[in-house]
């Protein structure tokens, strides 16, 4: 009988840790977004194309560039002619959902952490932040975009940008590589991780140049500790795949990779495993454990 994914992976210990030490960091990818309703990258080339048709391009001209197997060479062809017709096209609207497909975000924003997204939507709200002004925990702007808010717990640190300012949305194959050689977000994703423990949520098959563009910042290859990990979902058919990329994470980023089974409700799978982490997990704020480690270092002196 041939090996299948557990519908229920026990949550690392390692991260049970990070929790409990105020050190933990959930980061977000597309995959989440897209149970609630919002699109993949080809549907989000294709909405933006809409935007331009036909008063910018004809339906034939969108056809062709719709042709493109890479959505982001789609969306920089737009952006261009955005810039070269001097028209704005409506990202915010593109990501507007009224009545999301899944309830995912509930469970995700009563985690006590930080969270790191590469989504350009706000569907992550943290319960311990809205008593708060937006303005203090989501952050989106490259100058705000500092180690710092990391060490905040319920803070949101859109990585790509936000779609409350198009100027801030990582987009085009140019935003990729300026950002990701620019200083700001190399000391950033070295500061995170080399002092948190991350979980990386909604990034499958799809988004993996993605997830590798954000990896390749991490500096733990020699470290014996586990402190990145990758909730990933395989059909039980692809559990050689599995394996094959179980340990080409490990051995180039070592990172975890944690598969579950897309069979019986696809992604949604994602959902009732991280309520059932959820159980496991036990909060504590970063200044309260430095408070408690520095109490008990003058007990010990």
């Amino acid at each position: 009988m041939s090996a299948t994914f557990n519908r229920a992976p026990s949550i690392p210990e390692e991260l049970v840790d990070a929790a409990a030490s105020g050190m933990l960091v959930v980061f977000i990818g597309a995959g989440i977004s897209r149970l609630v309703g919002c699109p993949s990258w080809n549907e989000f080339a294709s909405a933006v194309l809409n935007q331009l048709t036909p008063d910018i391009i004809n339906y034939h001209e969108k056809s062709l560039i719709d042709s493109i197997p890479d959505p982001r060479k789609k969306l920089s062809i737009a952006k261009i002619l955005e810039q070269k017709h001097d028209i704005k096209i409506d990202y915010k609207r593109i990501f507007n959902i009224d009545e999301p497909k899944s309830n995912i975000y509930e469970d995700i924003n009563s985690l006590k952490c930080t969270f790191v997204t590469t989504n350009y939507d706000k569907l992550i709200s943290p319960e311990i932040s809205k008593t708060r002004p937006e303005k203090e925990w989501r952050f989106y702007k490259r100058e705000d975009i500092l180690r710092n808010k990391l060490d905040s717990q319920g803070s949101v640190i859109h990585l790509h940008g936000c779609v409350d300012d198009s100027k801030s949305m990582v987009i085009t194959t140019k935003d990729y590589l300026l950002h990701y050689v620019s200083e700001e977000i190399h000391a950033f994703l070295q500061y995170m991780f080399e002092s948190k423990t991350v979980l990386f949520l909604g990034y499958g098959l799809e988004e993996i140049e993605v997830l590798e563009y954000i990896l390749k910042g991490s500096k733990q290859l020699d470290s014996k500790e586990r402190k990145m990990f990758i909730l990933q979902g395989f059909f039980n058919a692809e559990m050689s795949l599995f394996e094959k990329l179980k340990e080409y994470y490990d051995q180039s980023f070592n990172a975890t990779l944690i598969g579950f089974p897309k069979d019986y409700i696809e992604y949604e799978q994602q959902k009732d495993i991280i309520k059932d982490w959820l159980k496991e997990l036990s909060f504590s704020p970063l200044e309260l454990v430095d408070e408690l480690k520095l109490m008990e270092e003058e007990l010990n002196d």
